[in-house]
């Protein structure tokens, strides 16, 4: 089983700086994550529609892609300061490998593109520079068709006004 959604729960220490900040959840089988989700620089809506089509993309075929779960689009002058949160997907025939990771944009050597982010995505990875086995969880290509399918889903599908930015 695969889900990921945003709640309509407010992190309460957002308020206090003046962020717009929601929980969301992964569930990925019996692994369940909560997480933060930033709408300062996307709506509900573009995170909703950016899953959808990183999802496709695994459908699709494509070896990789990835969901980002908080973006902050960052400063003209990008700072260390400047990053965001996300779930790199990598594809093996019909089994799917979940990460978690922090992606800093000062260590890209292209800019990053909200709209193709998978392009930034490295080369999976199963272990650290020290050699220590890093945390992946497994799906498969049918439980992204059942959540792209599933009737809830559907129903809460939102096409997004705006283009990912």
């Amino acid at each position: 089983m695969f889900k990921i959604f945003t709640t309509d729960e407010r992190v309460p220490e957002s308020d206090t700086n003046g962020g717009r900040v929601v929980y969301g959840k992964i569930v990925i089988d019996s692994f369940c994550e909560t997480f933060t989700v930033s709408l300062s620089s996307w709506s509900r809506e573009q995170y909703d529609q950016h899953w959808n089509t990183a999802l496709e993309r695994l459908i699709g075929g494509a070896d990789r892609s990835a969901l980002i779960t908080s973006y902050i689009k960052p400063r003209t002058r990008i700072t260390p300061d400047d990053f965001l949160v996300w779930w790199p997907l990598y594809r093996d025939g019909d089994t799917v490998y979940v990460q978690n990771h922090l992606l800093f944009f000062r260590q890209l050597s292209t800019p990053f593109l909200p709209a193709r982010p998978w392009e930034s995505l490295r080369d999976r990875q199963v272990t650290n520079e020290e050699g220590q086995k890093i945390s992946e969880w497994v799906m498969t290509v049918q439980d992204i068709r059942n959540f792209l399918d599933s009737s809830n889903r559907k129903g809460s599908r939102r096409q997004a006004t705006t283009e990912l930015s």
